[in-house]
């Protein structure tokens, strides 16, 4: 039997503890700070224990999975090994996509095998069903039995393993905050424009997604190249000018609108574009 126990009952934690559990792992412990989200992450899974108490998993026999905020990895590994238990031959993973194995060091001097094992998914609820993993890809770093715990883990959940190296997490994270976080942001200074044409908020954001939709649909079937479309890709000059216009009086989103105006024009160059059309566009996009 694969046990496990979760520390930080988010929902993260929670969401993964429910998918390991249908793929037939034996949750032991859900372990938070906050008795209250440790309570309601076991009434959501209906297996182990909850506690507040770090000597629940350090009590326990299996593989430990910290799924607390970056800043509180290293805090959390420093309870665990001060909670007493025999750390020799267990496996602690962290979620945090930023943070290096490293900063789980308090349990590998006591004998774990330690990695990071984060998943390229977002997670905005703790009830999500299992398939929400199938197909995300992890990236995965540590100690070499951390790793192999790591592959199996994501092999019981159909995904897919990024290895990495401690010092490539930041541009990693990076890349995934921006593919993710930002995109929420761009399409709210959408909606935001539309609300100025007269549209309300929950009509703005309505009349957004299907776009958004098909885009991410191009992106899937055609990559990143191939599903650019719009003025830029097509060397519109009077189109782009007309939106900086409309944009005068709205300087954050023009900022917003030229600076990935000049990112899109990289990639209507690699698409063909013509010398004399990038050169056009790009003065205009820095306002020159």
């Amino acid at each position: 039997m694969r046990a496990f126990s979760i520390v930080g009952a988010g929902r993260l934690g929670t969401t993964l503890a429910a998918a390991l559990v249908r793929r037939g792992w034996m949750l032991e412990a859900v372990v938070d700070r906050d008795a209250r989200a440790a309570r309601r992450s076991r009434r959501l899974l209906g297996r182990g224990r909850a506690s507040t108490s770090f000597s629940a998993v350090a009590a326990a026999k299996g593989l430990v999975i910290v799924a607390v905020p970056d800043d509180s990895v290293g805090r959390a590994a420093a309870a665990l090994a001060g909670a007493g238990g025999s750390w020799t031959g267990r496996v602690v993973l962290h979620t945090s996509g930023l943070v290096p194995s490293a900063a789980l060091a308090p349990l590998g001097c006591r004998g774990a095998a330690v990695g990071s094992l984060h998943p390229i998914q977002a997670f905005p609820r703790r009830d999500l069903p299992a398939s929400v993993f199938a197909g995300v890809t992890w990236g995965l770093e540590g100690d070499a039995a951390a790793v192999e715990t790591g592959c199996r883990i994501v092999r019981s959940l159909r995904g897919r393993v990024l290895l990495l190296a401690a010092g490539d997490k930041p541009l990693y994270h990076a890349a995934c905050a921006l593919a993710s976080n930002a995109l929420v942001a761009l399409e709210w200074t959408a909606a935001g424009l539309l609300e100025g044409a007269g549209l309300d908020a929950p009509t703005a954001a309505a009349a957004l997604e299907p776009l958004l939709q098909g885009t991410l649909q191009n992106v899937k079937s055609l990559g990143l190249e191939g599903a650019l479309t719009g003025p830029i890709l097509r060397g519109d000059v009077e189109t782009v000018r007309r939106h900086l216009e409309a944009l005068r009086g709205r300087p954050e989103e023009r900022a917003v609108y030229a600076a990935l105006g000049k990112r899109i024009l990289r990639l209507a160059a690699k698409r063909g574009l013509a010398p004399g059309r990038i050169r056009s566009l790009r003065r205009l996009l820095e306002g020159r």
